[in-house]
């Protein structure tokens, strides 16, 4: 049975804080949350109807922030409701593990930390796969054998650590090892060889990292059980750009590698900034902003005029422009200067970017919905957000657009 307990499954603790435990089924509590998120969009609606322009309502004003306070609070309880301990999945990892160390004859210490974060039971159920695949390539690729290790100067049993965190809106997730680092020259010489780089390019480590991720890559001289067929990391690509999330990796040679994984804690409701690009409407999470301006003429760079590329200064820094229109093909007659647009700068992976806007509006909690159908093929985008005025805007995945421009 797909269910959910909302509290500690320790019930004499539970009781002795005067609460008693409820199983509750997951497909109730995500239609409670898709009904407080048609809630919230409705009184939203009703508080910002046309019918009420130029009417004088005493007290409206005090008690629709009362009644748009209350729904936010009961958003934020029912996301509550399908928070489960990441601890579920982590500890799945520990017989895995153990099938690990007979089938590569590596000893194996598996350590488990920050088990009693809370994570989306949704989000949770998709990752399970995806840190399998990474768990798996440290001990294949990352661990030594025992006499190895031993000549190193290591511990015969290698260590493998699964840590979570919360940071801000995030759910933070590490996995590392102490093993022998990603192999660069292999790594690039593979990617050469796939024309992924030029044969003179030396990329910095966090471009080449990147390309471990593509589907198909490896860099196994044999197909094993384990790996060798390149779909492993691929696995893991895909489901994070599903949960909205970001990956980052630091690896060095000798000591080992670390995979970040950063996961909004919740998949129903998004805290965005929402912007209108001509005729279209966008939204972004708002903790992926690092400032909003309007620029001078003498901050703006144009670095080829024919090819579009502009470029914009903001504090001795040189931050690249993206324009929307060119990034998904709009036909256009004529861009306006960017001297007479806002300019919205978001914080990468990849750097800093800034995308022209022609409007803002005020800061948002959407109701987050996937595309479906032919809207799935859109580039760069998290799905669709419900604005309070009925207005659909397509959420910015800010990550793939730096990445795509």
């Amino acid at each position: 049975m797909n269910a959910l307990t909302p509290e500690h499954p320790d019930s004499s603790a539970s009781d002795a804080q005067g609460g008693a435990l409820l199983r509750v089924s997951a497909d109730k509590v995500g239609r409670l949350m898709d009904l407080v998120g048609e809630l919230s969009l409705s009184v939203s609606e009703t508080i910002r109807s046309s019918d009420l322009e130029g009417l004088e309502l005493t007290e409206f004003e005090k008690s629709a922030h009362r009644l748009m306070m209350v729904v936010r609070e009961v958003q934020d309880a029912a996301a509550e409701l399908r928070l489960v301990p990441i601890g579920d999945v982590f500890r799945r990892m520990r017989r895995m593990v153990r099938e690990l160390e007979r089938t590569t004859g590596k000893e194996i210490d598996l350590v488990l930390e920050g088990e009693d974060t809370q994570i989306d039971k949704v989000v949770a159920d998709r990752l399970y796969e995806p840190l399998v695949h990474v768990v798996r390539n440290c001990a294949d690729h990352g661990l030594e054998a025992p006499s190895d290790r031993e000549a190193l100067g290591k511990p015969r049993k290698g260590r493998i650590t699964l840590a979570a965190s919360p940071v801000g809106g995030d759910i933070q997730i590490a996995i590392s090892d102490d093993g022998r680092g990603l192999d660069r020259e292999r790594i690039l010489a593979r990617a050469r060889e796939r024309g992924l780089f030029g044969a003179d390019e030396e990329p910095e480590d966090g471009a080449l990292w990147k390309v471990i991720f593509q589907a198909g890559f490896s860099t196994a001289e044999t197909v094993t059980n384990l790996s060798g067929r390149g779909v492993g990391l691929d696995v893991l690509n895909t489901a994070m750009k599903e949960l909205r999330g970001r990956i980052s990796i630091d690896s060095n040679r000798g000591r080992g590698t670390k995979v970040v994984l950063a996961i909004p804690l919740t998949l129903a409701f998004l805290d965005s900034l929402v912007m209108r690009v001509g005729a279209r409407l966008y939204a972004t999470p708002i903790d992926v902003v690092a400032e909003i301006f309007q620029p001078g003429s003498e901050q703006i760079t144009r670095i080829s005029a024919e090819a579009g590329v502009e470029m914009v200064r903001v504090r001795e820094a040189l931050i690249p422009i993206c324009r929307l229109q060119h990034y998904y093909c709009e036909p256009t007659s004529e861009l306006a200067p960017l001297e007479k647009l806002i300019i919205v700068v978001f914080n990468t992976s990849a750097g800093r970017i800034g995308i022209p806007v022609d409007e803002m509006f005020d800061q948002q909690q959407v109701v987050m919905k996937p595309l479906q159908g032919q809207l799935e093929k859109i580039r760069a985008s998290f799905g669709c957000a419900l604005l309070a005025t009925g207005d659909v805007a397509i959420v910015l995945d800010c990550e793939r657009l730096a990445e795509g421009a």
